[in-house]
């Protein structure tokens, strides 16, 4: 069974945009926003990210926020703002704009 492990960042972050992250070890990660998707093969992701976008501007928080980690084995996750709106918003718009995509190759 993974261990689990969870911290709280100290330093409290404010006029950030809400946020979903996971490194899966050393094979990927993935950045889930409501207004992009960054993605990444391998350990790093400076430099090595790729973005799809929403088309919209990203919205930050009013409230200042601590982001938190929680490690369960080789994954390492952290989000900032609540992990369910998060992915339930960001969700969402992805569905939506695969959607719009679909009905636009539809009329052509």
């Amino acid at each position: 069974m993974p261990v689990v492990k969870t911290e709280s960042s100290s330093i409290v972050e404010a006029g950030q945009e809400r946020q979903f992250t996971v490194q899966a070890g050393s094979l990927f990660g993935v950045d889930v926003r409501p207004s992009r998707l960054f993605f990444w093969v391998g350990p790093e992701r400076e430099g090595h990210e790729r973005i799809v976008s929403l088309g919209r501007a990203p919205k930050v928080m009013r409230a200042a926020r601590h982001r938190r980690f929680v490690k369960v084995g080789a994954a390492e996750i952290s989000y900032l703002g609540n992990p369910a709106y998060t992915l339930g918003v960001s969700l969402y718009r992805y569905a939506r704009q695969l959607a719009q995509a679909r009905l636009e190759k539809l009329d052509r």
